[in-house]
């Protein structure tokens, strides 16, 4: 018995319109290799691809097509030049190229093609000197960047051909920038995704690429990219990471503006070496730097490159403050200045960092010698909590780094030291010829103290002292021996005490006939009301002009030479008493701490 019920009618009739869809579906499916014609998706493919860059597009092969399980057609041989004319310059290739399409569309001679994928594209750009570049911007996508950031009420007026371009997958592919310059930029190896649905969407690039030697992941998201294209005012979000550095920035970007940045960056440098050589950087004075984190609010002004509320560290020791740095000019090296707050700092790594060791490192490599570019120019104050300089701990220290691409400079504008105070520069001269000075004022530090963290020998004072030192180092700091150091020293003591020390024995002995060691003359200690020395060095040697100590009932005056590196001496003592008795001479010879005592005749000179 037939059902002829309304609802047995209709299920009957969804079941046949179904069938018929899935009928045309396949007939279409069977036909469409006979109805569409590849050399019409070949031309159409070369006039989609010329439409969009502005440049001519041939294509070597004959395109094949796919209809299952959806259209798309692949094609090989791909060749880009500037222009449709012999001899025009080839700005690229791509191996072969697939992209999807409309069916529907290609069926009415029109197709449209979108989400494409190129194997071994391999492009180059070339920027010539007044910074314009070798490739169009006359096709789709110029003019959709001109008018997303015109401001031509007109030209913002025209609707804009807001075309589908979907995913593009890159597979190795290759981009070489060159500048005019001389300069180049290779990235090989280059896989990822352009995520890009149509031209007013967002966009983000996902890419691994080897660059110099060096895999860089590359994650790249905007919601403006026509504006981004354009450097105009944009949105970003930027993260980069290899094994020499990662980098973050949120925020945004405005590349007419001398590149504009304003956002959150954070970024991680284990070796600032590494990074230099891997970026074919000239040396200057950031590559000795090493396990740098930063973070900071970035902001440009100008060519002003300013990190707020940073958080840097380095090399052991991090500060927070505010940073700016200049970019180069014509005239000006790239410059770092700032005020920035450390708990501890290292000043020997500090001096060591922006000191130039180029002399000592062969050759110079002309292609390395960009002009101010040689040194990375600081202008900068810290405060220090506690700074240290080998052994010599320093708090409270007011701290300025100053170098450019001749001169570095690390000067202690103030600072407290073993209960007095310590101000000191080290000037270091980079060109024509390396050489360095230092200068240093101690006022009434403990110089037992002092002694102990110099790990000096000895018998030496217990009083508060006062020292000058203005030296010269004819070689740079780190190279330089004690044969390179010329100079003048004042030493200045208050009432005080030499340990280990008795002068009253000393002048017994030294009025015997004898010679004696001077471990005879330390079972007591010697009281002065004051001590002045006074000594220039030069050619590995000090040499004692004037030494006094003043003493309660007599007054030693010391002279001669003191050759440091054997520790060595060379000295006459004349000990004058307050109370009428007689004088005593006596030659010092031998090595410190435990020399040799000669009593000297009277009417010795007064010199060695």
């Amino acid at each position: 018995m037939i059902d002829l019920s309304p609802r047995n009618r209709t299920s009957r009739m969804a079941l046949v319109v179904v069938a018929g869809i899935l009928v045309v579906v396949v007939l279409f499916r069977i036909l469409s290799p006979v109805l569409v014609s590849s050399a019409l998706v070949r031309e159409r493919v070369e006039t989609a691809v010329e439409d969009w860059l502005g440049h001519d597009v041939t294509i070597d092969s004959v395109p094949q097509l796919e209809f299952w399980p959806r259209p798309m057609v692949r094609l090989r041989g791909i060749v880009i030049r500037q222009e449709d004319r012999p001899g025009s310059p080839v700005l690229g290739h791509i191996a072969e190229l697939s992209a999807s399409f409309s069916l529907l569309k290609a069926l009415t001679g029109n197709p449209v093609f979108h989400n494409f994928a190129l194997v071994q594209p391999d492009i180059t750009v070339h920027t010539g000197a007044g910074g314009q570049l070798n490739w169009s911007n006359q096709g789709l996508l110029g003019a959709a960047v001109r008018h997303a950031i015109s401001t031509d009420t007109a030209e913002k007026a025209r609707p804009l051909n807001d075309a589908e371009i979907g995913d593009v997958s890159i597979s190795n592919g290759r981009l070489v920038i060159d500048s005019s310059d001389g300069r180049s930029l290779t990235l090989e190896q280059i896989n990822g995704t352009l995520d890009w649905d149509e031209l007013s969407a967002p966009a983000r690039l996902r890419a691994r690429s080897l660059v110099r030697g060096v895999l860089l992941d590359i994650d790249l998201s905007t919601a403006q990219p026509l504006q981004l294209l354009g450097g105009a005012s944009a949105s970003l979000d930027l993260a980069l990471n290899s094994s020499l550095i990662t980098a973050r920035f949120s925020g945004r970007a405005d590349l007419t503006r001398s590149a504009f940045l304003s956002g959150d960056l954070q970024l991680t440098i284990p070796k600032m070496a590494e990074v230099v050589r891997w970026a074919n950087l000239p040396i200057h004075t950031a590559d000795a730097l090493h396990d740098i984190t930063l973070s900071a609010r970035l902001v440009t002004l100008e060519r002003v490159m300013r990190f707020d509320q940073l958080t840097i560290a380095a090399n052991g020791t991090s500060g927070t403050g505010v940073m700016d740095l200049a970019m180069a000019t014509d005239t000006q090296p790239p410059r770092v200045s700032g005020t920035l707050a450390f708990d501890r700092m290292d000043l020997r790594s500090l001096a060591h960092a922006i000191s130039s060791d180029r002399q000592d490192a062969g050759p110079v490599d002309p292609a390395r010698e960009a002009p101010f570019e040689r040194q990375l120019g600081f202008d900068a104050r810290f405060s220090v909590k506690t700074a240290r300089y080998g052994p010599l701990v320093l708090t409270d220290a007011a701290v300025s780094l100053l170098s450019d691409a001749k001169r570095a400079e690390v000067e202690i504008l103030d600072s407290t030291a073993l209960g007095g105070s310590l101000t000191g520069q080290i000037s270091m001269r980079l060109t024509p010829k390396p050489a360095t000075k230092i200068r240093l004022s101690a006022r009434n530090v403990e110089f037992d103290a002092l002694a102990k963290q110099l790990s000096l020998p000895g018998s030496l004072i217990i009083a508060p002292a006062s020292i000058d030192l203005d030296l010269d180092l004819s070689k740079p700091l780190f190279l330089a021996k004690p044969d390179d150091v010329t100079g003048t020293m004042h030493f200045s003591a208050a009432t005080g005490q030499i340990p280990a020390l008795d002068l009253d024995a000393f002048r017994t002995l030294a009025s015997g006939t004898g010679y004696f060691t001077l471990d005879k003359a330390r079972d007591g200690h010697t009281d002065f009301n004051s001590l002045d020395l006074q000594a220039d060095f030069t050619a590995g040697s000090a040499r004692i002009r004037q030494a006094t100590i003043d003493g309660s009932s007599y007054v030693m005056h010391l002279s001669g030479v003191v050759p440091y590196q054997t520790r060595s001496l060379s000295l006459i003592a004349v000990i004058d008493s307050k109370t009428g008795a007689a004088s005593h001479r006596a030659f010092i010879g031998g090595a410190w701490p435990n020399p040799i005592i000669w009593p000297a005749p009277a009417g010795t000179p007064a010199k060695p």
